[in-house]
């Protein structure tokens, strides 16, 4: 295996410097590209590097001391003749719009084409590890990334998340070409161009894990202690889970705190969190537990209806259906169409399912399923 020690970068911290880099992309014909962002340390997470190569070099750039640098990317990664190269692009193009309002065009994504040429393993050090004898390893993934001053160390992990993207990519569209799939692969990266940030909304109970078998009661006090979470995480800048964990909050809804000694006795939080929170855990319990029925907080959950024994059976010769094409292609089943899908169509008429069937499946997936599953659904 090849240590990461053998990758070679440059870092830029200035604004100059950054338009001096970006300046040499415009005549290259493509780029690979990622980011590192501090999910786990802030509210509101952001970008802290920025990591692009090409063929003849690797370079990070820092976003947090050159920001208006960052935004001299813009014009190219909008450019439709350049190929950007990304990684699990989904994330790091939402973040992208997020912080710094970009559109990004003609992708390719090396995580999507590894799933559609039929690997089993698709993540980056996998394929890294397979295709090019190389180690990344993981001491570095839950690194505080908006930490300044990085070492060498750190960046050169970073570095290796792009230095070798561009090859890869070309790998795999070789394998693309061959299976004649690189049509799908395009499909899916056109797709990404059009994904959007994830809107912001008030946190609830209902994603707190294992809330859904409280009682409405409870549920009302959990509600209260959520904001009360979300408040503090949005005050004291920390991912709300580093604040309070769901185990706590459960906890509490379940049995409620009733006094200041009660709160600092609970386990499995930390003490000084429990000091300066008590007195808002205590109001938002005693809140909670004096409002009317009614008021309390609820989610709209989907009725689940039950499949007629014609429906189960449509829908499992549908999943065989799946499951003998997935194995003929070499593909993950529910990469040709997921199993929600599959329940959807199969609790509506026979006419609706089609339909439903065309605006939902990607074109790809249409080819490669759609008449076999029509002929299933109106048999």
């Amino acid at each position: 295996m090849k240590s990461i020690t053998q990758t070679e970068y440059r870092f830029l911290d200035t604004v100059p410097a950054v338009h001096d880099f970006v300046l040499t992309l415009g005549s290259s014909p493509a780029f690979a590209m990622d980011l590192e962002a501090d999910s786990l340390y802030s509210y509101q997470e952001k970008v802290c590097l920025v990591q692009i190569s090409t063929p003849s070099a690797n370079v990070i750039l820092d976003p947090l001391s050159a920001r208006e640098g960052l935004q001299s990317l813009g014009p190219l990664l909008a450019d439709t003749r350049i190929r950007k190269v990304f990684h699990g692009a989904d994330y790091d193009i939402r973040l992208l719009k997020k912080d710094y309002g970009l559109k990004i065009h003609n992708i390719a994504d090396t995580m999507i084409a590894a799933q559609l040429v039929g690997r089993s393993m698709v993540g980056l050090a996998a394929l890294l590890s397979e295709e090019f004898g190389l180690e990344l390893g993981k001491g570095h993934q839950k690194d505080d990334w908006a930490h300044r001053p990085l070492d060498q160390q750190q960046l050169r992990y970073a570095a290796l998340d792009t230095a070798y993207l561009l090859e890869l990519w070309q790998r795999l569209r070789t394998e693309l070409l061959q299976l004649e799939r690189l049509e799908w692969a395009e499909e899916e990266f056109r797709l990404l161009e059009d994904i959007t940030p994830t809107p912001a909304r008030e946190p609830s109970w209902f994603d707190v894990k294992g809330a859904r078998d409280l009682l409405p009661g409870q549920r009302s006090i959990l509600q209260n202690l959520v904001q009360v979470r979300d408040q503090a995480a949005r005050t004291w800048d920390r991912p709300p889970f580093k604040v309070l964990s769901d185990q706590v909050l459960l906890l509490w809804a379940q049995s409620p705190p009733r006094r200041h000694d009660e709160v600092l006795r609970t386990s499995a939080a930390n003490q000084g969190t429990l000091r300066r929170l008590a007195p808002q855990v205590l109001e938002a319990v005693q809140r909670a537990t004096g409002t009317p029925l009614p008021d309390r907080p609820h989610r709209n959950m989907a009725r689940f209806t039950p499949f007629s024994s014609e429906q189960k059976e449509r829908l499992a010769r549908l999943k065989q259906l799946r499951e003998q094409v997935a194995q003929r292609l070499g593909l993950s089943p529910g990469l040709l169409v997921n199993s929600e899908t599959l329940e959807k169509v199969c609790h509506l008429q026979p006419q609706e399912a089609v339909e439903l069937l065309d605006i939902t499946l990607k074109r790809w997936q249409y080819q490669v399923l759609g008449a076999e599953f029509e002929a299933i659904l109106l048999a």
